[in-house]
């Protein structure tokens, strides 16, 4: 019986990420990763707004260096997806199209789950967390720049950075916990 739960476990894995090609569902896993790693190392900074470079902790420099490089890897996590699918299936909004939208919300408020489909609810929602991933790294990014350059206004980037990251975290909450919906459901039939 246990041996059953981690074999199901893999198997419901594999159909959440079902639709998507092999690349994709590894950049997938090493995204959430990396995403998770430096809101857990962001935890462990103490970075206060008069600080200066000579502050910086070893845990810092790794956010910040890393951070740097999560940006280079979102966007190409970014081309990625949007080379497999058109910028209207993840962003409908952009041209007034809220018609699947609006059918998915229907199907939500009767208490199911709507299937992710092109313009949809799932795929604007996996959309804007793509967006909220490049906004949280350019803008820590810039912070990083500001702050190795004892830049006075880098308490401002801070600033920005921490509010960016805020709509990462958010999405990163909301995304997980669909996704275990979804995985609940399926683990039932």
């Amino acid at each position: 019986m246990h041996a059953q739960i981690p074999n199901k476990t893999l198997r419901g894995l594999s159909f959440l990420f079902a639709r998507l090609p092999s690349a994709e569902k590894w950049l997938h896993f090493i995204t959430l990763s990396w995403v998770l790693f430096q809101l857990v190392s962001a935890a462990g900074m103490h970075v206060s707004n008069d600080a200066t470079v000579y502050h910086l902790t070893l845990i810092d420099h790794i956010h910040m260096y890393s951070g740097v490089a999560l940006l280079l890897f979102s966007m190409v996590f970014f081309v990625t997806v949007i080379n497999r699918r058109p910028l209207t299936d993840m962003y409908p909004w952009l041209s007034g199209n809220f018609k699947v939208i609006k059918a998915d919300l229907r199907i939500f408020k009767t208490g199911r789950l709507p299937s992710p489909k092109p313009a949809g609810l799932v795929a604007t929602i996996e959309g804007l967390g793509l967006l909220a991933l490049i906004l949280a790294t350019v803008t820590g990014a810039l912070w990083a720049i500001a702050m190795l350059n004892e830049n006075p206004n880098s308490s401002d980037f801070l600033t920005i950075h921490k509010t960016a990251v805020t709509a990462v975290e958010a999405y990163v909450l909301g995304h997980g916990i669909f996704a275990l919906l979804h995985l609940i459901i399926w683990w039932r039939r």
